[in-house]
């Protein structure tokens, strides 16, 4: 089954339970920091998805997710 790379993200943040670090992202798609990095910010600047900075990473969610009850 041929994703793109958007849907790719979006079926991980689904299985993740709508949010996940970036940092996972690149380990699950083996993608490169680089590429991540930009087709996420692509994906929030068309509203798909929502970074969220906390310290030195981005959380990465659905707009409609609820980041404010955040649990590690």
């Amino acid at each position: 089954e041929l994703l793109s790379d958007e849907e790719r993200v979006k079926r991980l943040l689904e299985e993740n339970g709508g949010r996940m670090k970036q940092a996972n992202i690149v380990k699950e798609t083996d993608w490169s920091n680089a590429k991540v990095s930009q087709l996420l910010s692509a994906m929030d600047e068309d509203d798909q998805i929502d970074k969220l900075r906390i310290g030195r990473e981005n959380l990465i969610s659905f707009p409609d997710e609820d980041i404010t009850d955040l649990e590690e």
